[in-house]
């Protein structure tokens, strides 16, 4: 004679490892995927990284030959974000790049909807004709997604 509940039990548990595996991998992927792409600024949706660079503000601090970028990023996901780094690509009026720097944010880490201020300076010597040869920059953010699966 068979036991019922224990089959039952049995076919209960390989369906919830079959689901529990599934999960896993589209989190395993779309982990790759995120860890790949780097979101262009102020820009967030499917595939991206949903983490938003805001209240950017370009400066030459007075008597220093430094180009210094500031402003903030907003983690707009609902996982935390850990080594968040802005970086930029900085171009001539002939949109030839000049230079790049980059910085990480303070603190590095960025929980769910919170913010974290970054700082980026480069020093006049590194940009090809100088700081008055820079028309505009374009920055780029990553970060580390931190994916918890079970709590």
């Amino acid at each position: 004679m068979v036991n019922m509940p224990l089959i039952q039990t049995s076919a209960m548990m390989m369906t919830t490892l079959i689901v529990l595996a599934g999960i896993i991998s589209i989190i395993i992927i779309n982990t790759e995927a995120f860890a790949q792409n780097q979101t262009p600024l102020n820009q967030s949706g499917a595939g991206m990284i949903d983490l938003n660079v805001q209240g950017v503000s370009a400066f030459v601090p007075e008597g220093r030959d430094i180009y210094t970028i500031t402003g903030e990023v907003f983690n707009n996901n609902t996982f935390p974000f850990n080594s968040v780094q802005v970086s930029t690509t900085l171009y001539d009026n002939n949109s030839q790049v000049v230079g790049v720097g980059s910085g990480y944010t303070s603190p590095s880490g960025i929980q769910p909807g919170l913010k974290a201020p970054f700082k980026i300076d480069i020093f006049g010597g590194e940009i090809r004709g100088g700081i008055d040869a820079i028309n505009n920059y374009t920055l780029q953010v990553a970060g580390d997604l931190q994916v918890q699966l079970f709590q």
